[in-house]
């Protein structure tokens, strides 16, 4: 644990505390090894919680929505939550956070430089319909820089993780992305589904990059895996949230590819994002559809 500030602070003026932040680095193999227990255990929630429901239905871990029909919650993705963040602030008191289920936002010190951003259920439709393909991931950020992250599978045993210098793994081995050979060749995921566009005619319509193949898995954690498995290319969002990326995003980058991601809403840390992030040889195609195609698309 990082030694508590002084109190009072020297002048009790703000940039002193943030100058005394800034003397304290923490140890990021230790953080990350603190991020992937209390993923882990979130897993172990998330999979009662996913008996309970299919055998007593959508009562009976009280399934709901939140911002529209298509954005469900339930007490699995809270009480995942709360066990990531309660673990966390053991460990770290004053570091901040940036929670999917909200009541975050005021933890911590606003004068740390470091944030947890938190996904404690990615795939939520996917987890209330009875698949296996959904998980949590974390990120760590210091300075808005995403300095570590970690994305777990429980019904698959997957555990990715990243520091940034230090690589992408994925259970320990390294994960290397493909040579993709142009974009005819390239298989990319995106949240397409949730992108389209109704014509008057009833006709749903999502713009697209050319490319050998779209594909939608539902949850963003199964996106990227696939691009870090060499299997995939790239992913490319419209909408999606921080919780979402940050953590995928800086493992594509320690992978050796590329990736940029912007608010979609400036200075709001929970509208939704755009995100391109892909092999190198690719990457400035895709990065120009999702930063001039896709921005300005309806």
């Amino acid at each position: 644990m990082p030694p508590p500030l002084p109190n009072p602070l020297p002048g009790g003026e703000e940039e002193v505390k943030e100058n005394l932040y800034d003397l304290i680095v923490i140890d990021l193999h230790r953080a990350l090894a603190l991020a992937t227990a209390s993923a882990n255990t979130a897993g172990k929630l998330l999979e009662e919680k996913q008996e309970v429901l299919l055998s007593g239905g959508y009562e009976a871990i009280g399934v709901g929505t939140k911002s529209g029909p298509h954005d469900y919650a339930s007490s699995a993705d809270r009480e995942a939550q709360e066990i990531i963040v309660t673990m966390i602030q053991k460990e770290f008191p004053d570091h901040r956070f940036l929670g999917e289920e909200g009541d975050t936002d005021h933890l911590g010190d606003p004068a740390c430089p470091y944030r947890w951003i938190i996904d404690p259920l990615d795939g939520t439709t996917n987890f209330i319909h009875g698949k296996p393909n959904y998980g949590t991931i974390i990120a760590l950020e210091k300075n808005r820089e995403t300095v570590l992250g970690v994305m777990t599978r429980p019904r698959f045993a997957e555990t990715y993780t990243a520091i940034r210098g230090e690589g992408a793994y994925l259970n320990d081995k390294r994960c290397v992305l493909r040579k993709t050979a142009g974009m005819d060749d390239a298989v990319l995921s995106c949240n397409i589904a949730h992108r389209a566009i109704k014509k008057p005619d009833g006709t749903l319509v999502v713009p697209i990059p050319f490319c050998a193949s779209i594909e939608n898995y539902g949850n963003a954690i199964e996106e990227f895996a696939v691009v870090l498995k060499g299997w995939n290319d790239g992913v490319f969002f419209c909408g999606p949230k921080l919780w979402d990326t940050a953590a995928g995003c800086l493992m594509i980058e320690e992978a050796g590819g590329l990736s940029r991601t912007e608010l979609r809403e400036r200075g709001n840390d929970r509208s939704g994002v755009l995100c391109a992030a892909s092999t190198k040889e690719i990457f400035e195609e895709v990065e120009r559809f999702v930063f001039n195609t896709l921005k300005t698309s309806p």
